[in-house]
């Protein structure tokens, strides 16, 4: 029987409302058949393991599997990286004693096909599991949801302490991407960047591209159905990059259409806004908090928007607007890693956006 050792550094589950959750748990999905024993170890935000009942019943009731959490809150994470000043801290906020001891349990016991980490910071792990395995038994794959240094260095133009963890950062990324055996991308852009920023040999990579979700291919966008003039902001709305990216979008570019035209409307759909997006709220930008089912403003709205100016790798909000046959307008790291569309307009001048929109909307 084949056996895996499945490592996350967040909560596997379409339940969360982000999408590197729901990536993760296709990857896991991916080893999960018959004759396949899959021992699974979740480092992740308690509110990520609390939300994640999808992943506990296809797994916790598997006598097949192996499941086992490790909750993290702000203080666990505070005390792993004061711990272990000598890890960047991205990595070091999941490199938890119980998951060492955990880790030694399962790999004397068992002799794994593959060792998977799911997410760059979940292979903080690597230098403890190397000298356990049999490099000539033992696969090791990394499945890369962002490069980490590419995001922070975009985060670092202007903070100088960012720039020494980007350092860092480097370092140990270059480090652990060299020593497995194959590393899962989500777009061509990414397998470019670790061979020339990283000197990874192109062969060791392989490109998985995201699945939109499910709802996404059930949509059918109707003329009658959809309302002129209107713009969807799809996003998890707790992640400081798209509040960041929404408040510069109403403040730089929907004021300025409102005043050429008071009929626009913004649709901001997605969990948890913040106190600052909810203070938009208005007639005319419609916050919406968290849908279970958010098919009606993606039949509805005339305009995809995806205003990221910080974040890597592709975005999946970005793929799955597309899918569903809207035009969207992006910036160009919201467009990153996305196959050249006719449906998608990139630009980073929010005063240009206004031009795009109105003459998108005369035009759809």
């Amino acid at each position: 029987m084949p056996k895996i050792l499945f490592i996350s550094a967040h909560a596997p589950t379409n339940l969360y409302p982000q999408a590197g959750q729901k990536i993760a748990l296709s990857n896991l999905n991916k080893y999960h058949v018959d004759n396949t024993r899959v021992d699974i170890v979740v480092i992740a935000n308690k509110v990520e393991i609390n939300a994640a009942t999808d992943l506990f019943g296809n797994y916790k009731k598997n006598h097949q599997n192996n499941l086992f959490t490790y909750p993290l809150d702000k203080s666990d994470k505070i005390i792993s990286c004061l711990t272990n000043l000598s890890i960047p801290f991205k990595f070091s906020t999941r490199y938890q004693k119980a998951v060492t001891q955990k880790l030694q349990e399962l790999l004397a016991k068992n002799t794994y096909d593959v060792i998977h980490f799911e997410y760059s910071h979940a292979a903080v792990y690597l230098d403890l599991i190397k000298p356990l395995i049999n490099s000539n038994h033992t696969r090791t794959i990394i499945s890369i949801h962002d490069v980490v240094s590419q995001f922070f260095l975009r985060k670092s133009q202007n903070n100088f302490l960012l720039g020494i963890e980007v350092a860092r950062l480097f370092k140990f990324e270059k480090k652990i991407y060299s020593n497995v055996d194959e590393l899962w991308v989500l777009s061509t852009k990414d397998r470019n960047i670790l061979t020339s920023l990283f000197a990874i040999p192109e062969n060791k990579i392989v490109i998985k591209p995201p699945q939109v979700s499910e709802f996404i291919y059930k949509i059918k966008r109707d003329i009658e159905k959809i309302e002129n003039k209107s713009l969807l902001f799809w996003a998890a709305m707790n992640r400081p990059e798209n509040e960041q990216a929404a408040i510069n979008f109403i403040q730089k570019c929907f004021k300025n259409l409102l005043k050429i035209d008071p009929e626009y409307k913004l649709y901001i759909v997605g969990s948890n806004p913040s106190a600052k997006i909810i203070k938009f709220a208005s007639e005319n930008i419609i916050v919406t908090g968290f849908i279970e089912n958010p098919t009606q403003f993606f039949e509805k709205a005339q305009i995809g928007i995806v205003p990221l100016l910080q974040g890597a790798g592709i975005k999946l909000k970005t793929l799955e607007m597309l899918q569903a046959g809207l035009p969207v307008i992006s910036t160009s790291i919201g467009a990153e890693g996305i196959e050249t569309s006719k449906n998608i307009f990139v630009n980073d001048n929010f005063e240009d956006w206004v031009n795009i929109i109105t003459n998108l909307a005369k035009s759809n």
